[in-house]
């Protein structure tokens, strides 16, 4: 997955966990840190929970996630992950 490719499936997640009357920034680049997005503390939560499913990491392992930035966050989900997509699509396909 490319971190192109990351930053697109990390803005999806994002819309669906974030209630539809917040506001929500796209990130745009990996150094963009993620409170800037207008991701809260639970918005990021139900985004975690989502791309531990995505890339299969286990819930007590996904419990560890501290990432500040887009960089950190999937840095830490390549460390971790147990599968990886097999594309941009069949990830997107797989948050629906």
């Amino acid at each position: 997955m490319t971190e192109q490719d990351f930053m697109t499936l990390l803005n999806a997640v994002a819309k669906i966990a974030k209630p539809f009357n917040a506001e929500y920034k796209d990130v745009t680049s990996m150094s963009d840190k993620l409170a800037d997005s207008g991701l809260d503390s639970l918005d990021m939560l139900l985004t975690s929970v989502y791309l531990c499913d995505v890339f299969d990491i286990d819930e007590e392992t996904g419990k560890t996630l501290s990432a500040t930035t887009v960089q950190e966050l999937f840095d830490w989900l390549m460390q971790h992950k147990r599968r990886m997509p097999e594309s941009l699509a069949s990830a997107l396909e797989a948050i629906k």
